[in-house]
């Protein structure tokens, strides 16, 4: 195995649960900022379903119910996991595209 496919798979995983952590504190802020009860289990059920995306879209459903009331601050922290989760994003794309080209390369 060579170093640099090592290298892209940790730049993978390091993408994918940052991305992770982001979304996980992105519901949490946002259930906190609309007053649902326990924030922490809808960030945490935001990240559980199939494939990880089942959860995000039933506390999206249900969260319409709730109007958000967000102040200055947290509007700020929730703009800035905005971007972090986008630059993990990024990590993750690159990453993985970096992980195909570079297995397809040493066949």
């Amino acid at each position: 195995m060579h170093w640099y496919i090592v290298v892209f798979v940790f730049i993978t995983l390091l993408g994918a649960f940052t991305l992770s952590y982001q979304i996980y504190k992105l519901t949490e802020l946002d259930a906190s900022c609309r007053g649902l009860k326990h924030p922490k289990f809808w960030g945490f059920f935001a990240l559980s379903g199939n494939n990880g995306n089942g959860g995000l879209l039933l506390y999206l459903l249900g969260r319409r119910k709730y109007p958000a009331q967000i102040s200055q601050e947290d509007a700020v922290k929730m703009n800035s996991r905005k971007k972090k989760a986008g630059v993990s994003l990024l990590f993750l794309a690159v990453g993985a595209i970096c992980l195909m080209v570079s297995a397809v390369l040493t066949m």
